[in-house]
């Protein structure tokens, strides 16, 4: 009795065939997700801020943080994470408005005003350290700063 099969040369064509398609899906999956993380790796690369100084006025109802672009782009749209013991809230930044943006180099005051922010006065005195966050690369964040009350 004899046994048919495929021969050796066609099993290895199919072989390799496979692993070539298999290779392909792969590839195709693994330059999607390469290309998303460079894309968030050069924001972060490009931008670059300290705050030298944070206020917050009780009786003016702001907190106040200066800001320095160190970094390679523009950054703009700010908003304050602020931290009061036990909790973080964030806090969007009133002036300058939402079209500034802050050029490479420049230092600028950026304020809220806590009255459009329902933030309570006794919230205001709790304040401990801010930070600030740019719309135009969230990815990247200074150090918090130890705000002054003033």
């Amino acid at each position: 009795m004899t046994k048919k099969g495929i021969s050796p040369v066609v099993a290895v064509v199919l072989l390799i065939g496979i692993a070539v398609m298999l290779g392909g899906l792969v590839s195709s999956w693994l330059s999607s997700f390469i290309h998303q993380n460079s894309q968030q790796s050069t924001c972060a690369l490009t931008t670059m801020y300290v705050i030298s100084e944070a206020q917050v006025n009780e009786s003016s109802g702001y907190l106040a943080v200066k800001l320095k672009n160190t970094g390679q782009s523009g950054i703009s749209n700010f908003t304050f994470e602020v931290y009061n013991g036990t909790v973080y809230d964030a806090l969007t930044a009133t002036s300058p408005d939402d079209s500034y943006v802050l050029q490479p180099g420049r230092t600028q005051l950026i304020k809220t005003n806590f009255t459009d922010q329902n933030i309570t006065s006794t919230n205001i005195t709790e304040i401990s350290t801010v930070t600030v966050i740019s719309e135009s690369c969230p990815e990247y964040s200074p150090e918090p700063i130890k705000v002054v009350n003033i």
